[in-house]
């Protein structure tokens, strides 16, 4: 565990030594900027969804809005239909002369 008592600067290390840590400094880097770019790569998926998710959801509600729009008129005119007194049908008239 590193603290201040066991810290040395480079300028006292071996050359194999500074090449050692540098070494693994630059590896954990590259670990570090993968993880990084992962947890990006995540976050913009996730968004993505979420905004595909309340696309949906509004094409969803505007779908059901329509649909309970449509079955309301469809019902209001069932209602019309049976509180208007039937017609009646025109009754045919023979001519005057009739026919052979």
């Amino acid at each position: 565990m590193p603290n201040n008592q066991n810290l040395r600067p480079f300028n006292t290390l071996t050359p194999e030594e500074h090449r050692e840590l540098s070494r693994r400094g630059g590896i954990a880097s590259g670990e570090r900027r993968r993880e990084i770019a992962e947890t990006k790569e995540r976050a913009k998926a996730l968004w993505a969804a979420n905004a595909l998710l309340d696309e949906a959801r509004e094409e969803y509600r505007t779908a059901l809005k329509r649909l309970v729009r449509e079955e309301r008129r469809k019902q209001r005119r069932r209602q019309m239909k049976k509180c208007r007194p039937a017609r009646k049908q025109p009754s045919v008239v023979q001519r005057e002369g009739g026919s052979q």
